[in-house]
C-alpha cells in the first residue's frame, strides 16, 4: 500500500477515534464536575498502569511480526486470546482480595467492575487492533471502538434520566467500563474472521515465544518509562494538592495528550512500514513529518494561549478554571514531545528500543527528583513546568541519535518550507490515486 495512504487512513479513522474520545471526556467533565470525574480519571490511570504491566508491550510483537512474517497469525491469535483470559481473572481475585475497598470514593462493586472489565476489554483491543495495524488496516478496529464510545456518550444521563431509563449516575460507570470489554470482543471477532481463515488450536512455540517476549521486553520497558514520564506527576499532585487541584490537572493533561494524538497516530503507520523493512528516504519522510507537526502545534498553542483562559472554563466547566496557567507552561512540553513520536517509532521499527529507553529514563528521572523538590511547595504549576524541562531533554537526546544516523540539520526537524506544501500535496494526490485504482 502507498505510504501515503497508509499515513491519511490512520489519520483520518483513529483521529476520529480520538475526536470522540474528546468528546465523551468533555461531556463526563460537565456533567459529574472536576470531583467525581476527576476521581473516575484518577483510577482509570491507575489501570493504565496495570494493563500496561500486563499486558507487556505484546502488541508491539504481534505488529513486528506480523509485519515481517516471521510468526504465524493464527498462533499469535489463541496465545493471546489465552494470556487475555488469565490476565482478566488474576486481576479479579486480586482486586477482590486484596484493592476492592483501596479508594474511599469508589464503591466497592464498581472497584472490581471497572477494574477486570477495563483491564480486560483494552488487552483485547490492544491485541487483536494489532493484527489489522500489521497490515495496515485502521478502519476495522478503530470503528469498534468509535461505535462504542458513541454508546458511552448516548447513555450518560443527561439532567437525571438516560435512553435506558435504568442508567443514571450512580450505575453510569459500571456501563461506562463495561463498554472497553464488549469493544475488546467485538475486535478480537473481526481479527478471527478476517486473518484467521481455519480454526486450529496451534500455540506458540518456545522458539516463537523466545522471539516474542525478547523484542517485547525491550517494548515494555519503554512503554513503562513512558508511561512514568507523562503521568508520573499525578501521583505527586494527587498527594500534595487538593482534589480540585488534582481535577484540574488531570484535565490539562488529558488536553495535551491531545496534541499527542496526530503524532501517534503518524507513529502508528511508521512502525509497520519500519518493521517491514523499508529503508529509502525514510530519512527525509521523518523529518518532513516533524516540522509539519511542529508548525501546526506552534500555531495551535498560540490560538489557544489566547483564548484558553475562558474557553477551558466554557468548554469544561466553570470547577476547571485553574486548567490556564499550567497549560501555558506546558506548551514547550507539548511542542518537544509531539515531534518525535515518528522518530521513536523509527527506533522500534528498526529493533533500536534501547535509544527510546536511554532518553526516556534521563528525562524521567529529571522529573521524578525535580517533582519531589518542587511540587509539595508550588503545586500544579511546578508541575507543568518541570513535565516541560523533562520532555524538552528527550527530545533533545532522540534527535541527537538521529542524526548520527543521518546527517540532519536541526532546522530539518523545526523550520517549515514552502516546498513541504507541494510534497504533501502530492503524496495526498498519489494516495487517492491509488485508491481509485
Amino acid at each position: 500500500m502507498h505510504t501515503g495512504r497508509i499515513l491519511l487512513q490512520s489519520i483520518f479513522w483513529r483521529g476520529l477515534y480520538y475526536v470522540s474520545i474528546f468528546v465523551i471526556n468533555i461531556l463526563i467533565a460537565r456533567h459529574f464536575q472536576v470531583s467525581i470525574s476527576g476521581n473516575i480519571y484518577y483510577i482509570s490511570s491507575i489501570y493504565s498502569l496495570f494493563l500496561l504491566l500486563t499486558s507487556f508491550s505484546l502488541e508491539s510483537g504481534i505488529i513486528y511480526f506480523s509485519a515481517k512474517k516471521k510468526i504465524p497469525a493464527d498462533r499469535m491469535f489463541n496465545f493471546f486470546i489465552v494470556w487475555s483470559s488469565i490476565i482478566g481473572l488474576l486481576i479479579f481475585f486480586i482486586v477482590r482480595l486484596f484493592f476492592y475497598k483501596a479508594y474511599d470514593l469508589i464503591e466497592p462493586g464498581l472497584m472490581i467492575i471497572s477494574a477486570v472489565m477495563f483491564i480486560t476489554g483494552n488487552l483485547l483491543i490492544t491485541y487483536f487492533s494489532g493484527f489489522f495495524y500489521a497490515n495496515n488496516n485502521f478502519i476495522g478496529p478503530t470503528s469498534i471502538i468509535i461505535a462504542g464510545t458513541l454508546i458511552q456518550i448516548i447513555l450518560i444521563p443527561y439532567n437525571g434520566r438516560s435512553v435506558i431509563t435504568t442508567i443514571n449516575d450512580q450505575n453510569y460507570f459500571y456501563v461506562y467500563f463495561s463498554t472497553f470489554f464488549v469493544q475488546g470482543l467485538c475486535i478480537s471477532v473481526a481479527a478471527r474472521i478476517k486473518f484467521i481463515p481455519a480454526f486450529s488450536f496451534k500455540i506458540l512455540s518456545t522458539a516463537h515465544l523466545r522471539m516474542l517476549f525478547r523484542y517485547c521486553a525491550m517494548a515494555f520497558t519503554a512503554n513503562v518509562i513512558f508511561f512514568l514520564l507523562y503521568r508520573v506527576d499525578y501521583f505527586f499532585v494527587e498527594r500534595y494538592c487538593t482534589k480540585v487541584q488534582l481535577g484540574n490537572y488531570i484535565q490539562v493533561s488529558k488536553l495535551v495528550h491531545l496534541f499527542f494524538i496526530l503524532p501517534t497516530i503518524l507513529a502508528s503507520a511508521v512502525f509497520p512500514i519500519t518493521a517491514g523493512g523499508r529503508k529509502e528516504g525514510i530519512d527525509k519522510l521523518l523529518t518532513l513529518l516533524s516540522r509539519s507537526i511542529f508548525l501546526l502545534y506552534v500555531l495551535s498553542c498560540v490560538i489557544l494561549a489566547a483564548i484558553g483562559k475562558w474557553l477551558f472554563p466554557f468548554v469544561f466547566g466553570e470547577s476547571f478554571s485553574d486548567m490556564y496557567l499550567p497549560f501555558l507552561l506546558l506548551i514547550p512540553g507539548i511542542l518537544a514531545l509531539s515531534g518525535i513520536f515518528t522518530l521513536t517509532a523509527y527506533f522500534a521499527g528498526k529493533n533500536r528500543i534501547k535509544v527510546n529507553i536511554a532518553g526516556s529514563v534521563y528525562a524521567l528521572i529529571i522529573i521524578v527528583i525535580a517533582d519531589i523538590i518542587f511540587i509539595p511547595q508550588y503545586g500544579i504549576q511546578a508541575a507543568a513546568i518541570i513535565s516541560s524541562v523533562g520532555y524538552i531533554f528527550y527530545q533533545v537526546y532522540i534527535i541527537a541519535v538521529f542524526k548520527k544516523k543521518y546527517q540532519i540539520a536541526i532546522t530539518d526537524f523545526f523550520i517549515f518550507r514552502s516546498s513541504d506544501f507541494k510534497k504533501i500535496k502530492s503524496s495526498i494526490q498519489n494516495a487517492f490515486k491509488k485508491n481509485e485504482d
